[in-house]
């Protein structure tokens, strides 16, 4: 009898492949990030190429959405899907004391928060979108994400600001950086494998347990 293997180790092996869109590009605009000096070229989509894209992203078994830490390589991982596709993203961050609710663990505190954004042109206007299948179920404008981040009385923040896709962490918040750095693939892959095997265990020890009784 053959071994039911998880959906995501079937996708990290490469038995199965992920939901795909085709691989577009087009217009671009720059972003301005005054907070470190930035100004990063961002792909611009229309409503309905920004909806395919973000569901792509959030189908995919093999980034830990779910997880309590490593946003930094989660949203590495979705920007490297997205360059896949030929977009060109950009990462906001948003830094301080943050706070947000989570299904498995409740109200979880950050200390900053990462995704990808690209610029969506929604009638006559090109708005930044944020895209974090962690938080929302759909793209949302730039702001709809930072305020969630910040909705709770006790959430302080400290510094927003973009960088290009290629900034890892903190640390890259100014450094101006033309590429992908190994070391960061490497941790990037590393942290996502390690997350998803620790929600699975999680996950587990939660049926096996059965819900708390009052």
């Amino acid at each position: 009898m053959p071994l039911a293997l998880p959906l995501v180790l079937l996708l990290q092996s490469g038995l199965l492949s992920a939901p795909r869109v085709e691989s577009v590009s087009g217009p671009v605009q720059e972003l301005n990030s005054p907070d470190n000096g930035q100004r990063i070229t961002v792909s611009v989509l229309e409503e309905d190429e920004v909806r395919s894209f973000f569901s792509v992203l959030a189908e995919r078994q093999d980034i830990p959405y779910a997880a309590w830490d490593g946003n930094y390589a989660r949203a590495h991982k979705m920007v490297r899907i997205l360059e896949d596709k030929g977009i060109t993203a950009a990462k906001a961050w948003v830094v301080g004391a943050l706070y947000v609710d989570s299904k498995l663990f409740g109200e979880m505190g950050l200390s900053y928060h990462v995704a990808p954004l690209v610029f969506v042109r929604v009638g006559r206007t090109i708005t930044p979108y944020v895209l974090d299948p962690s938080l929302f179920d759909k793209p949302v404008p730039y702001e709809a994400w930072k305020a969630k981040l910040l909705a709770k009385p006790k959430a302080k923040l400290e510094r927003a600001y973009f960088t290009t896709r290629f900034a890892y962490d903190p640390d890259d918040r100014t450094a101006a950086l033309s590429s992908y750095s190994e070391e960061s693939l490497q941790d990037m892959n590393q942290t996502n494998r390690n997350l998803l095997r620790a929600l699975f265990m999680y996950e587990r020890g939660l049926q096996i347990r059965g819900p708390k009784q009052p």
